[in-house]
């Protein structure tokens, strides 16, 4: 009950308010009926009381006639003039009113063929486009305002080169320089044509700095020339606008970073590799790349004991196969036994990792160590064991026991496992053995991190046969007499030697492990 009378009220508040409005303004209508009635009345008795006379004589005429008369054939006559006044000029402006109501029609219909033909534009149907932009251009008559119309219905109609004539006459206008130079910017992106392209996308910052296209594509622009001042420069100012996030500018800048230090390295000034590495390992703390010209740059100085310490640090941070290379590489006269030493010290806080257990697995093959290696691949859990793991398998299977039969088994589960993490491209899939600063496959900046590369398709495991696949990954070395330990026929075990051959090489430790990483 309480609740509808609240609704009533909540009803009857706002009519109530509507009402008040309404008798306030017929109470101001009638009060000024009234003043107004008063007023003629008053006026008229007046007139009444005090009627007066007016005597005229001109041109022989004489008139005689009381005053309210004469005001009143005055008044009449002044409605006459004006309405007189009133028929002349509209007479007079009849054209001229024609005319202006046909200009205002015709620039109505200009602006909404300049609506149809962006709204075909965003729907892709060039044709129209085209059609509307002549429509337009006809009626408008002002060819600032249709340019632009006409500009990306050309471009969306494929005729660049009149698309480009459009484009120049809107770099011709202050207004619309900055439309004109973003259209010339994509036509030569979309040309491939990236040296008529960095200039434009250099204009077209000075003139609006907070665009945040322009300020990518300049980017793009001048990493692909290697321009890396620029690039510098553009990517710090664009994080200052907000047009770039924080997270991604720090990618780019380790990308950036990384490609200086690699550039000062060839250039042999090691002291300015590493300053430029050091700045990438303060973001990135085991980057590889990085670390590994970091500890170059330490080595040259003489202070191995720096360069233990820095492979330690960021093998700490995040374990990684490379480290597990550059460590074992600051002592290249180990035997086998000490370098896999070196490793178990190396990844003693990581030692339950993916790539502390397969550093650990390839320092012991090379050692022939074949408990311990294969206790640190049985440890890998099998959702984590990639192709390399199952290939590692199969090369002890061959190489300790001789067992062609499960070296075949642990092969063909090579050939369905996932592959091994490697440098991919984020953007293409592309993978490298080494990171660069641009992808070799799409040319992309900044594309490449250490994943699992995507799989394309599943490997159909092979029939079974008596025949065992030689292993990609894996190879022995041959006998003195042999040239090239690759002349292995396929379908002989892996390890053994041909019958023409001597046998009883032990394989090399070291090929194993290069060809292994």
């Amino acid at each position: 009950m309480l609740l509808s009378i609240r609704r009533l009220l909540s009803c009857a508040v706002p009519r109530s308010r509507l009402l008040r409005k309404r008798g306030k303004a017929m109470l101001k209508f009638c009060f000024g009926l009234i003043v107004l009635i008063g007023a003629i009345t008053f006026a008229a008795i007046q007139l009444a009381d005090n009627p007066g006379r007016i005597s005229i004589d001109w041109l022989g005429y004489h008139i005689d006639t009381y005053f309210g008369v004469a005001l009143l054939a005055m008044l009449l006559g002044l409605w006459l003039l004006l309405f007189v006044f009133r028929l002349f000029r509209g007479i007079v402006g009849l054209p001229g009113g024609f005319f202006d109501r046909r200009a205002t029609r015709r620039r109505d219909e200009g602006v909404s063929a300049l609506s149809l033909g962006m709204a075909a534009i965003s729907a892709g149907d060039a044709e129209e486009a085209r059609k509307q932009a002549r429509k337009a251009e006809k009626l408008l008559n002002d060819p600032t305002k249709t340019r632009l119309l006409s500009a990306q219905a050309a471009a969306l109609g494929g005729d660049s080169e009149a698309a480009g004539r459009y484009f120049d006459a809107l770099t011709e206008n202050p207004e619309t320089r900055f439309v004109g130079l973003v259209g010339k910017l994509r036509q030569a992106l979309e040309a491939g044509d990236r040296e008529e392209a960095l200039p434009l996308a250099r204009r077209a910052r000075d003139l609006r700095p907070d665009s945040g296209f322009v300020a990518r594509t300049l980017f793009m622009l001048e990493t692909g020339a290697e321009d890396w001042d620029g690039a510098q420069k553009t990517l710090f100012d664009a994080v200052r606008r907000d047009l770039i996030p924080e997270d991604e500018a720090k990618h780019f800048r380790v990308a950036i970073d990384m490609e200086r230090a690699r550039l000062k390295q060839e250039a042999g000034d090691l002291g300015g590799a590493a300053d430029f590495a050091l700045r990438v390992l303060a973001v990135e703390p085991s980057f590889p790349p990085a670390v590994q010209i970091a500890v170059e740059a330490e080595q040259g100085k003489g202070r191995d004991r720096k360069a233990q310490r820095l492979l330690e640090d960021a093998w700490s941070a995040s374990p990684h196969p490379a480290l597990a290379k550059l460590y074992a590489g600051l002592w290249p006269n180990d035997d086998p036994a000490e370098r896999l030493k070196r490793i178990q010290k190396l990844t003693g806080g990581q030692a339950d990792s993916l790539a502390g257990r397969l550093a650990v697995a390839e320092a012991a093959i090379a050692a022939e160590l074949w408990g311990v290696a294969r206790s640190a691949l049985d440890a890998i859990p099998e959702a984590e064991r990639s192709a390399g793991v199952f290939r590692l398998l199969a090369y002890m299977a061959q190489a300790e026991h001789r067992d062609a039969a499960q070296a075949r088994g642990f092969l063909e589960r090579a050939g369905n496992a996932p592959a091994d993490p490697a440098w991919t491209c984020s953007d293409c899939g592309a993978t490298s053995g080494n990171w660069t600063v641009s992808c070799g496959n799409c040319g992309h900046f900044a594309t490449l991190t250490w994943k699992q590369p995507p799989r394309v398709s599943a490997l159909v495991a092979p029939p079974e046969t008596d025949i065992v696949p030689a292993p990609t990954m894996i190879e022995t070395s041959a006998p003195a007499e042999a040239s090239d330990p690759a002349e292995v026929a396929v379908g002989e075990p892996v390890g053994s030697a041909r019958p023409d051959e001597p046998s009883g090489d032990a394989p090399n430790p070291e090929d194993v492990v290069r060809r292994l990483a």
